[in-house]
């Protein structure tokens, strides 16, 4: 009997160590393998929902923090949470993308939940990561997010404005083979100041001959940037037609062609615009299918003339 008792706790003992292997919180370190096998497969297309977030998860299909830390990044909740606040992170979904895997991390703190979307090369390093989704205690307002099959992440937040109506703003990324995040589009049917546009490309350096700001009336612009050597430049392209019924926006990194030629070919669909630069004006025009930036009825077309720049007044010495 005494035998059968020790046979049944050595086995007992055994299976705690290989369920702390698993988890990797105790025995041989966790591999990677095992650290993705915790993750549900998925595939594109892809959503996280408040829902999702808020749904109680068992404490005991928490990953360790540390395996976070090691597989992924040790900044992953960074600005996100007080900086002493403990969080616990769960596992949600793998996914399988075109250039890069992704992996999809519920993040669980004290006043707030938030969701992660990590991002992997095709050998599982780490890359980068993008919160989005979160739910704040005692706020209505919340953050999700899909991604299409053409790996586009669509980023919404919806603004309780009051008991009955609501603002949606939707963010549209790409991501980078490095794992760098690129926003190409915002809609939002918010509250906006009249006359007022946001350009992401702002602040950049505008040296080279055809960069500066071209607009077609208050709410249309393209706007020109230098880009990484003579031969490239950025932009951003935003519009709204028959009265904010069809808007369309755009950005990325184009490439000039001939001595007044531009031209932008999207990576990941069809899209492609067409630059021609004159004396104080540019026309652009689609050469590919844009329907994803864009209304049905309206089209990256158009001619647009150059803004002044505003010259910076220098205070002389002495006044």
């Amino acid at each position: 009997m005494k035998r059968y008792l020790l046979l049944l706790l050595a086995i007992g003992v055994l299976a705690a160590c290989k369920s702390k292997k698993k988890h990797g919180t105790g025995g041989e370190p966790m591999t990677f393998e095992d650290f993705q096998a915790l993750f549900v497969p998925g595939a594109l297309p892809y959503k996280l929902s408040p829902d999702s977030l808020t749904q109680k998860t068992a404490d005991s299909l928490a990953l360790d923090t540390a395996d976070v830390h090691r597989f992924l990044t040790n900044t992953l909740t960074k600005g996100d949470f007080a900086r002493n606040e403990k969080v616990k992170f769960f596992p949600l979904q793998r996914i399988a993308g075109n250039d890069m895997n992704y992996m999809t991390i519920k993040a669980v703190g004290r006043t707030q939940t938030a969701g992660y979307l990590c991002f992997l090369d095709k050998k599982g390093k780490y890359l980068n990561r993008l919160r989005i989704a979160s739910t704040v205690s005692g706020d209505e307002n919340v953050t999700y997010t899909t991604i299409d099959t053409r790996n586009v992440i669509k980023l919404s937040t919806e603004k309780q404005l009051t008991a009955s109506r609501s603002a949606l703003k939707e963010d549209f990324y790409t991501i980078n083979k490095d794992g760098s995040v690129q926003l190409i589009m915002t809609n939002s049917n918010g509250p906006t100041t009249p006359g007022q546009i946001f350009n992401p490309i702002d602040t950049l350096p505008r040296k080279q001959k055809f960069s500066g700001d071209y607009t077609s009336g208050e709410m249309n612009i393209v706007s020109i940037r230098d880009g990484d050597d003579p031969k490239t430049f950025q932009f951003f392209i935003t519009f709204s037609k028959d009265n904010g019924a069809c808007k369309g926006e755009l950005s990325g990194k184009g490439r000039y062609i001939a001595g007044n030629r531009g031209e932008y070919k999207d990576k990941e669909s069809s899209c492609g615009i067409s630059f021609q630069f004159s004396t104080g004006r540019v026309a652009i025009r689609e050469i590919g299918g844009c329907g994803a930036y864009r209304g049905v009825k309206c089209f990256f077309e158009g001619g647009f003339v150059k803004k002044a720049e505003k010259k910076k007044v220098e205070k002389k010495k002495g006044k």
